[in-house]
């Protein structure tokens, strides 16, 4: 049986998005759309088992390593999984630092789309709460950037 998640050092979301799973995917994954709701660029060409990187964009155009990991899982339009390391959290770089994201896109029978959210577990990490917290209201304002553009992106291709 299944221990559930512990919700305070678990991130756990939910949002429907009124736009297909291919629309969203293309929001979650493309550095010129990504930018628009989280100021960072994701890395190009993501693949099962290669790295990731978040670059933000710096004052004088120069590009800052912010957040990187592993892509565990990539299943384009349905899955995005991959492990997590904040540059600035002040843990070390080593695997015990990282957490997991998973990303599931869920089509509705209404045509909608559910975007699934975990991230986790915190719990072996230095103030876990505080950093699920921090985390948590980071994945807030994501995915209601994610819903917003990807909402805005399917009026376009529909008109």
């Amino acid at each position: 049986m299944n221990k559930p998640l512990d919700p305070e050092t678990n991130v756990l979301r939910t949002l429907l998005v009124d736009a297909p799973p291919e629309v969203i995917w293309k929001a979650l994954t493309d550095p010129d759309i990504t930018r628009l709701y989280t100021s960072t660029d994701i890395s190009l060409g993501l693949k099962a088992g290669q790295p990731v990187q978040w670059f933000s964009r710096e004052e004088d155009k120069t590009r800052k390593l912010v957040a990187k990991g592993n892509v565990l899982a990539l299943v384009p339009n349905v899955r995005l999984r991959y492990t997590n390391y904040v540059v600035s959290g002040g843990l070390p770089d080593e695997p015990g630092s990282h957490t997991t994201v998973d990303l599931h896109l869920v089509p509705e029978a209404d045509g909608r789309t559910r975007v699934e959210l975990w991230e986790g577990d915190f719990a072996g990490l230095p103030q876990a709460i505080k950093r699920a917290r921090e985390a948590g209201k980071v994945w807030v304002e994501s995915l209601v950037g994610l819903k917003r553009e990807s909402e805005e992106r399917a009026r376009l291709q529909a008109a």
